[in-house]
C-alpha cells in the first residue's frame, strides 16, 4: 500500500469538537501504560526492477551431485560451514573485475569434470568447479563458504533453506516470485518489488506512557468516517487511539511515539477503515479501526502468496566447505 493513497485530513476535519469522557480523569491515570506496545515500522527503500531472467537450471543447469573439497589449493583442510543466508559479501565479488574476468577467461581451460580449480584475482580467492555441465564458483566470506553459478553476466545462489534461486542485481539478491514478481532480500526477509523500490518492516516494541493525556493537550485528528480518533501529544509526540464512535470518545490504546502526520483511509463497507501514522524519521506504520498493526510485506521466507514449488530444486548442492586458514 502506497502513502500517497492516504487523504491528508482537511482543516475543517482537524477543527472538530472531540469531547473528553465525564470521567476523563479517572480514565486518563495509568491506562496508557500496562505492557509494550508492537509496532511494525516501515520504510522505503529505492532500488531499480532487476531485468528478467531465469533461474540456471531452465537456462543449461548441472548434476548438481558433487562431493564437497576437503582442503583448498594449498592442501589446508576446510571446515567452514555454508552459508544460510543470501551472502552480501558478494557485492565485493561483483565490484571486483579481476574476479569477472579471470572467469570469462578460465573457463575453457577448466572443463575436468568433479575437479576444483583454485584462484585468487585482487585479493578475493574463490575455487571454480565443473560438474559436466554447470560451472561453479566457490567464495569465502568471514565464517561460511557460499557457491555461486555465473551464467550470462549474472549470478546465482540457491537459498537451501527457501528452496529457490536467487540472483544479484543492483547490490541486493532477488527471487522471482509466483508471477515472476520480483522479491529483494533486506534486512534478512524477502520483500516484493512494487513500482519504484521496496516496502521493508521492521517489528518493534515501545513502552506507552503512563498517563493519557489530558484532551487540551496536542491535537486531535478525526478518521473521515467519524469512528475513530487519533490524538498526538507529549514531548515525545506520542499518538492515542479513541473509539469516537460513541457519545464520550473512549479511549481504546496508545499506538507509538515520534509521529508526525496522521492519515486515514477506508472506512466503507467495500473497505475497512487504516490509520497511517508517519514517524518523523520518514518510516511508517499501518494500524487497522482497533489500533492493530498491519503488515502490507511477506512474513519471512513467504511472498503475498504462497510460493510456487520451485521446478527448478536442485537434487543436491555442490560443494559448502566452511573454513579454510588463511582467511
Amino acid at each position: 500500500m502506497k502513502k500517497n493513497s492516504f487523504a491528508m485530513l482537511s482543516a475543517a476535519a482537524l477543527s472538530l469538537a472531540f469531547a473528553w469522557p465525564a470521567d476523563g480523569a479517572q480514565a486518563r491515570r495509568g491506562a496508557a501504560g500496562g505492557g509494550r506496545t508492537s509496532v511494525i515500522r516501515m520504510r522505503r527503500v529505492n532500488v531499480a526492477r532487476p531485468q528478467a531472467v531465469r533461474a540456471p537450471e531452465r537456462v543449461g543447469g548441472g548434476s548438481l551431485h558433487v562431493a564437497p573439497p576437503a582442503r583448498n589449493e594449498r592442501g589446508a583442510a576446510i571446515s567452514q560451514r555454508a552459508a544460510a543466508t543470501p551472502p552480501g559479501h558478494h557485492a565485493a565479488v561483483v565490484r571486483n573485475q579481476g574476479v569477472v574476468r579471470g572467469i570469462e577467461s578460465q573457463r575453457r581451460g577448466e572443463m575436468t569434470p568433479n575437479h576444483f580449480y583454485w584462484h585468487t584475482e585482487n585479493g578475493i580467492r574463490y575455487s571454480h568447479y565443473f560438474d559436466g555441465r554447470a560451472h561453479w564458483y566457490g567464495f569465502y566470506h568471514g565464517p561460511t563458504f557460499y557457491w555461486t553459478q555465473y551464467n550470462a553476466g549474472r549470478w546465482w545462489w540457491y537459498d537451501v533453506g527457501a528452496s529457490r534461486w536467487v540472483f544479484w542485481g543492483g547490490g541486493f539478491w532477488w527471487w522471482l516470485g509466483p508471477g515472476d514478481l520480483p522479491y529483494a532480500y533486506i534486512d534478512n526477509n524477502y520483500y516484493p518489488y512494487d513500482e519504484a523500490g521496496v516496502t521493508v518492516a521492521s517489528p518493534e516494541y515501545q513502552e506507552p506512557p503512563k498517563t493519557i493525556p489530558s484532551p487540551s493537550s496536542g491535537r486531535t485528528l478525526p478518521s473521515p468516517d467519524g469512528k475513530r480518533a487519533v490524538q498526538i501529544a507529549g514531548s515525545d509526540d506520542e499518538a492515542f487511539l479513541y473509539d469516537n464512535s460513541v457519545s464520550a470518545p473512549r479511549y481504546m490504546k496508545f499506538l507509538a511515539k515520534d509521529v508526525g502526520a496522521v492519515k486515514y483511509s477506508g472506512g466503507t463497507a467495500a473497505a475497512p477503515l487504516t490509520i497511517l501514522l508517519e514517524f518523523k524519521d520518514g518510516s511508517f506504520a499501518l494500524f487497522d479501526a482497533d489500533g492493530t498493526p498491519q503488515n502490507t510485506t511477506p512474513a519471512s521466507g513467504a511472498g503475498s502468496a504462497a510460493p510456487v514449488p520451485p521446478s527448478d530444486k536442485p537434487a543436491s548442492l555442490p560443494p559448502t566447505p566452511t573454513s579454510a586458514p588463511g582467511q
